[in-house]
């Protein structure tokens, strides 16, 4: 039996999950309420736009192994001031920051080695994280925020402020048997 297993660098993009930090800074910003920031803006992550996240998978999916673990990312990091620098650039507002201390237990930087996954997959990320942003606040402007079903859901009511996803889908309940609508 052939195995790839594929480990994800913070994914984002539209219809990314409202509890992740790129869509609740483009969100919060876009509304002009707080985001929070933890630490100086020094510490820095692995974003990885979704495109790049699906053609890693196509290609792990067309390139069979017996058994191989991939990093999927972006290969590099992002600051998080730079990374609010680009929402504030990109949803033509300005953040308005509680700073707060370093998060006890968080590091204070992430990054993929995707070594192997170019060199057995040919993977190598094509969306640089500033036109990520760009779309996903595109997105939001443009579909998000036009979209009531959705739009009408305040992240901030979900899960206790965690801005879970809500779910679309709809249950029926027939002879004590819950369904999919």
């Amino acid at each position: 039996l052939n195995v790839s297993a594929l480990r994800f660098f913070t994914v984002y993009g539209p219809r990314g999950r409202p509890d992740m930090a790129p869509f609740k800074f483009i969100d919060r910003v876009s509304r002009g309420m707080e985001i929070q920031q933890f630490g100086d803006g020094s510490s820095s992550r692995d974003y990885t736009y979704i495109d790049d996240i699906v053609d890693g998978v196509v290609r792990a999916i067309d390139r069979q192994h017996k058994y191989e673990v991939f990093n999927l990312g972006k290969g590099s990091g992002t600051s998080l001031r730079e990374f609010i620098s680009l929402v504030e650039k990109h949803t033509g507002k300005e953040a308005i920051r509680r700073l707060l201390p370093d998060q006890a237990g968080d590091v204070p930087y992430t990054c993929a080695d995707v070594g192997k996954a170019y060199q057995l997959l040919g993977y190598k990320a094509k969306v640089p994280f500033e036109e990520g942003i760009r779309r996903t606040a595109e997105w939001y402007r443009n579909v998000y925020l036009k979209t009531p079903s959705i739009s009408e859901i305040c992240p901030e009511t979900q899960a206790n402020g965690m801005g879970r996803a809500p779910s679309f889908a709809e249950l029926t309940r027939h002879h004590g048997v819950v369904a999919l609508k």
